[in-house]
Order: structure tokens, then C-alpha cells, then sequence
């Protein structure tokens, strides 16, 4: 009986079955879980030396959306606001995603609206210093919105550098929260990128923030997430100023933070 046990397992495996595992069959074992792991690493978008889990994040936009994929077309779970504080679990990967922890959930945010490790986001925030005077004249540089004609008007001095058009808030009181209200403002923010924005619901380019109180400012025409200007979008705004895209850029160039913005009929 014992012998035909013997011939048996001798059949399955012959002699080698009984060969005892030596070092260099560990290490080869080793060498091929490692493989795999990295296979399954690049297979999942995870590069080599990506962010751990301990690190942490600052949203730097005014509105950031938390997805269950890394991709503008997944389910949206949460809307996170500028100043918020995620954690990183993984990431960049998929065009610059990252996977993050927001108030217990996880999801993926994409990284250009993303303050990582200190370094500086793509939203700045004005110094409370104003803005530096004409470098040629010595004259100083604001802007004029005449609320009237839907002028916006680029002053060095007295002197109109170029005049724009814009579209103002639907409210037509002075002062209403969604008025482009008049007053003396400063521009104490700006952010050149393709972004999106909850006011609207959909995205803009060229933001130079003039009135915090009420969040107004200088921006786009509204987009799509391919940049490309939606139906409408040309039309009465919440309070902002819309520009043609052209015109927001030249705006956008023009300002600096502390420049003096001043709304009038």
C-alpha cells in the first residue's frame, strides 16, 4: 500500500516534489510577486513614487467637484470649496488626478485645483498691498466699468488703453447681492485656468476677483470642460463681468492684485 502511495505522488510530481525549496527559489518567487505588483501599479494608472496617504491638500479653487472616477464624466459625490483640506491617498495618475479622502468619502479630484505639500496653487490671494504703478509713466493702472453701456475700460493714468464689453449682473439694483454692484473695489484674486464654477454651473477661464463680499469678478463667457462657449453663455451674469473670451484674456493680462476697480452707472 505504501508503495503504491509512493508511485502515486512520484507520478504527480516525480522526485522533485520532495526537493526541499532553497534560497534562489525564494528569491525568484520574490522577483515575480514583485513583478506583478509593479504590472498592476502601471495597469491602475499608479505611478512608481506616487503620494501616500499621509499627505494632505488644499482645494485653491472656488469650487471643486470630488468624483468617483478620475474623469469629468463620473458621478459627482461631493462639492468642495476653496480653503477645504483633503487627504491624498493616491496620485498623479490619469492626466493628473489624484485620489483624495474629503469628509470620510473617497473619490478623485483633478490636481490643478489642488494645493499639494505648500506649494502654490493656481488661485493666489491679494497681499492687501496695491497694485505697482505704470513702469512707463509712473500713472496708475485700474479699470472702469460703466454699468450703463457695458464698457470696461483699461486706464494707465486718465488715459483709456483699450475698452471692452462686457455682460453684467442681472439684478439692476446698486447694491444687490447678484448686482455688479457699484462701488471701489480691488482685485484681490485671479486664476487663468479652465475652471468650474457652481455659480453658473459650468467652467470659465480668465477669473480676476474684484468684489469678495459678494464674489464677484472678471471672467470668460462660460464653457464647457472642453473650453468651448455654451449656449447663453454670452448672457446676464449673476453679478460678474463676462467678456469674450479674447477680452477676458486681455484683462486678465492687464490686472494685478491690489488694481483699483471701480463700477458705476
Amino acid at each position: 500500500m505504501r508503495k503504491n502511495q509512493l508511485s502515486r505522488m512520484r507520478g504527480r510530481g516525480g522526485d522533485s516534489q520532495s526537493r526541499p525549496r532553497t534560497a534562489r527559489d525564494w528569491m525568484a518567487q520574490f522577483r515575480m510577486v514583485a513583478v506583478l505588483g509593479v504590472l498592476l501599479l502601471g495597469f491602475l494608472g499608479v505611478p512608481a513614487g506616487s503620494t501616500s496617504a499621509s499627505d494632505a491638500a488644499t482645494v485653491s479653487t472656488d469650487a471643486l467637484y470630488l468624483r468617483s472616477d478620475a474623469s469629468t464624466d463620473s458621478p459627482v459625490l461631493a462639492t468642495m470649496v476653496q480653503g477645504d483640506r483633503v487627504d491624498v491617498l493616491y496620485g498623479p495618475f490619469n492626466d493628473g488626478w489624484y485620489q483624495v479622502r474629503f469628509d470620510g468619502v473617497d473619490g478623485y479630484a483633478y490636481g490643478g485645483f489642488l494645493t499639494l505639500d505648500g506649494e502654490a496653487g493656481p488661485v493666489q490671494s491679494w497681499s492687501g498691498e496695491p497694485a505697482e504703478e505704470s513702469a512707463d509713466t509712473g500713472a496708475e493702472r485700474w479699470i472702469d466699468v460703466d454699468r450703463s453701456s457695458g464698457a470696461v475700460t483699461l486706464y494707465v493714468g486718465d488715459v483709456p488703453q483699450q475698452t471692452l464689453w462686457g455682460s453684467m449682473g442681472w439684478d439692476q439694483s446698486a447694491d444687490g447681492f447678484y448686482a455688479t454692484a457699484n462701488g471701489t473695489y480691488y482685485v484681490y484674486a485671479k486664476n487663468k485656468e479652465l475652471t468650474w464654477t457652481s455659480w453658473a454651473n459650468a467652467y470659465i477661464t480668465d477669473w480676476v476677483g474684484f468684489d469678495a463680499d459678494r464674489a464677484n469678478g472678471f471672467h470668460s463667457w462660460t464653457m464647457d470642460g472642453s473650453g468651448n462657449v455654451i449656449a447663453g453663455g454670452d448672457g446676464a451674469t449673476g453679478g460678474c463681468v463676462g467678456l469674450e473670451p479674447w477680452a477676458a484674456d486681455v484683462l486678465f493680462a492687464f490686472a494685478d492684485y491690489g488694481m483699483r476697480v471701480e463700477v458705476h452707472w
